[in-house]
């Protein structure tokens, strides 16, 4: 009996690792499913807006109640929220209240979305020497794919459109400096915001902002590229620092 329960136990110690691989490769899988609707829902949405990429938000100008965000904008197309959810990430869109407090109203209908709730950010880097203020600002220029037009992307194929990012149920201000604690990024986790000039892979978040797509799958992250079609990014630690992950050159839209 005894001999019985050793090999039982045996089996399960080779066993379980290996489901739950598996487990985790499927959730992968339908992470790069549902990244490649979402492709399909912005080039969709681009013929229908004078072939131009949706913006990284609107509504801005106005109060925080009215900004909605790129999510909002593909919902006609994509027809699903839970397509903006990863399986490897615990947190999914959430919605704005009004703001007088009413616990049980939405904001809008249908609702806007709240932006560090969004497992998936979509590519709006900027360059500039003093973009850390206000990246809207001069002398500051958005480069990535976030509002251009389709005729403007050089080599849709090798640009990339939107890719996982990593989530916050708490509306987060960003931490000075280098960090690798996800906590340190600002709330603006729907979009991959980081200052060319600035850029180190080597981190999460430099100055609050996300520096490449956040590794949430088996050392690595997933991609959908300008042209629809996603991939698989590997970014991984080595030691406490990161290595692999994107060249900045993937991130212009319009390239020499």
């Amino acid at each position: 009996m005894l001999v019985v329960i050793a090999i039982i136990a045996i089996l399960a110690a080779i066993l379980f690792p290996v489901f739950a691989q598996a487990r985790e490769k499927a959730r992968q899988t339908a992470c790069m499913s549902n990244l490649r609707q979402v492709g399909l829902g912005v080039l969709q949405y681009s013929q229908d807006n004078d072939e131009t990429f949706p913006l990284t938000e609107r509504g801005g100008d106005v109060d925080d109640d009215h900004e909605y965000y790129w999510g909002d904008m593909l919902n006609p197309y994509i027809k699903s929220w839970g397509l903006l959810h990863c399986p490897d990430a615990d947190q999914q869109v959430a919605f704005k209240l009004l703001s007088n407090g009413t616990a049980s109203a939405f904001q809008a209908t249908p609702p806007f979305s709240i932006q560090q709730t969004y497992d998936y950010a979509i590519n709006d880097i900027v360059t500039g020497a003093t973009c850390d203020a206000n990246p809207d600002d001069a002398p500051c220029s958005h480069i990535g794919i976030a509002g251009a037009t389709l005729a403007n992307v050089t080599y849709p194929s090798d640009t990339i459109l939107i890719v996982d990012n990593a989530p916050s149920a708490a509306d987060t201000a960003g931490v000075a400096g280098n960090s690798n604690d996800p906590a340190s990024l600002n709330h603006s986790r729907h979009e991959i915001n980081f200052v060319v000039e600035e850029r180190n892979t080597q981190y999460i978040s430099v100055n609050g902002k996300s520096q490449d797509g956040f590794p949430r799958h088996n050392g690595g992250f997933q991609a959908v590229m300008s042209d629809g079609h996603a991939k698989y990014k590997h970014r991984a630690l080595a030691g406490t620092l990161y290595g692999g992950g994107t060249k900045t050159i993937e991130w212009v839209a319009n390239q020499p």
